[in-house]
Formats: structure tokens, sequence, C-alpha cells
């Protein structure tokens, strides 16, 4: 198995897919018969409405990341979360990652979360995944639903960065002190410094734990090794903390886009060699 099949997602490779199509199906026009002006200007206008609905390398694998996570495991009480160096996993140009994810978040698709105390350790969600989650939380928890919906229809909706200070939070959004109070007790904000806040991701501490515990466990097995080496098929076969709930292929990516070990391509396969 090539590195290319095993790293790209599937809908990635649709994307190739239906770039050829639409490359294909033109050419055959132009085969068959000579376009009229107002034909060609249809044409080309259905081409790119085409080309825009097909996702870029970045969100195709934020698509991808997002159907390993195991929604069931954790009954309701945690979003499909994404690492953001997960994604650096798939696609090796960083910078273009960087670019289209930040694209992304201008769009308001995705929000980002700040996680962890390294500079650059990121979680993603699709921005709908991540109201349906507060919204969810509000009804089992008998959180304020008028402060929350003033949360979503104001911060979520118009803030991009992933933290926000008191300054904006007033004169911006227009939230009073007690508000504020309320949005730290249901999580939807934690404190960063005085005056400011991180976004956040209720029950993110549900997620935190599990993470290390999987991630702990992958290198662990990795270790164990005689070379401190092993093939990703045979990885993804080793049997597996039960409550580790994030799953080994999850892990996978999280542990190459993290640098933890480095990704070897071999003719037997992706050898995985711990880091020194």
């Amino acid at each position: 198995m090539s590195r290319k099949r095993t790293l790209m997602p599937d809908i990635y490779k649709a994307k190739k897919r239906q770039c050829l199509a639409v490359g294909t199906a033109a050419a055959t026009v132009a085969a068959s018969a000579t376009p009229t002006p107002n034909s060609l200007d249809s044409e080309e206008a259905e081409n790119k409405n085409d080309l825009a609905d097909i996702p870029s390398d970045t969100k195709a694998s934020l698509l991808y990341l997002k159907s390993l996570f195991p929604l069931e495991k954790f009954e309701s009480r945690l979003p499909p979360v994404i690492l953001k160096h997960q994604v650096y996993s798939i696609v090796k140009n960083r910078t273009l990652v960087d670019k289209q994810l930040a694209d992304l978040k201008s769009n308001g698709e995705i929000k980002l979360f700040k996680f962890g105390t390294d500079t650059n350790d990121f979680s993603i969600l699709f921005t709908e995944d991540y109201r349906n989650h507060i919204s969810r939380l509000t009804e089992d928890n008998c959180i304020s639903k008028v402060i929350i919906d003033k949360f979503l229809n104001t911060v979520v909706r118009n803030w991009t960065d992933v933290s926000v200070n008191k300054e904006v939070m007033i004169d911006k959004f227009h939230f009073k002190d007690e508000e504020i109070t309320h949005l730290v007790k249901a999580s939807v904000l934690t404190v960063r410094d005085s005056g400011t806040w991180w976004l956040s991701i209720p029950n993110a501490g549900i997620f935190m734990k599990n993470l290390i515990r999987g991630r702990k466990a992958a290198i662990t097995i990795i270790k164990k090794t005689k070379y401190k080496e092993i093939f990703k098929d045979d990885l993804e076969q080793r049997k597996w903390p039960r409550l580790a709930r994030l799953g080994i292929v999850y892990h996978i990516h999280d542990i190459i886009g993290a640098d933890l070990v480095d990704c070897i391509q071999t003719t037997n396969g992706i050898l995985l060699r711990l880091r020194e």
C-alpha cells in the first residue's frame, strides 16, 4: 500500500475524480460541437460552480478526520473534535494548510480553540458542530438559553479569534458582567488572564483526558517494539486500551502530525519510527 493511498482521505480522492470529470466533459463538448458564445458562457459558469463546490485539500482532510471521531463513545458529551496538527499528517504543505484554515475560519466554516500549553496546540470544530454542541448542552443542563443564544448569534457568528477580551464582550457584543460570568460557568469561555477569555468547548476536559491516554498508548506500543518502529498497518491491528476511546486511527494521525514519529515509505508499507 502506497503512502499516498494510505494517508489521503477518500473524499480527497473523490475531489480528484471530480476535477477529472469536469475536464473530460468539457473536452467532449468541444470535440462534438462548436459552442455559441452564449452556450460557452453558460458552460463556463456551470463548471466554475462545480469547481467551487469541490473542497480544498484542507477541508477534505478535516471532513475525513471528523469522520474518525467516535461520537457514540462519548454519548453526545463531545462534538467531533479535530486537532490542527492532524491535518499535517495528510496535507504535507503546512503553509498551504495554515492558509486554507485561515480562509475557512474567515468564512465562518470552522472555529479554532486553544488547548494545551504549546503555542501551536489548536483544536478545530466545524462551526455548525460547535453551535449544535452548545445548544444541546443548554437543553440538557438548564443553562440560560437567552444568554447562550446571544453568545451564538454574536461571538460565535462574528468573532474569529481564539480569545476575546472584556472590552469586546461589553462594547461590541453588549454583554453584562453577570452574563459573562454565566458563560464562564457554562464553559464556553475559560479564563486566559485578567479580563481575557479563551473561547472553549464544553466538556473539553473529557477530550483532553482521552487524547493524553490514547497518545500514551500509541507511543508505548511503538516503544515496546525491538527497534522502536512499527508498520502502520500492524499498529492498526494491535489491541487497543478500552479506555482510550478516540481510537487507534485517530491517534495515528495525532502522533504523525505532532511529529512524534517519522513516516518512512518502504516496499512493505508505511513504517512509523519513534523520534528520539
